[in-house]
């Protein structure tokens, strides 16, 4: 048997999930639902606003190339 002052059974920032079908916990599994999809893509951990923002400078990028070359 361990000392009372040894480590604690629980976890101190352990704390309920909220009731099922309430505003919570649907907001809760949607966001998991939607980081589990983002795994799965392999963009879990980018934030999708660098992805968009990275999108258009190539776009600009590459416009710029093609107007240079139908001079």
């Amino acid at each position: 048997m361990g000392s009372k002052g040894s480590k604690p059974r629980k976890p101190s920032h352990s704390q309920h999930l909220p009731k099922v079908g309430t505003k919570t916990e649907n907001r809760r599994l949607l966001r998991e639902e939607q980081h589990a999809i983002g795994e799965t893509v392999g963009a879990g951990s980018v934030p999708w606003g660098l992805i968009v923002a990275l999108t258009i400078v190539v776009l600009l990028v590459v416009t710029g190339l093609v107007g240079l070359l139908m001079r």
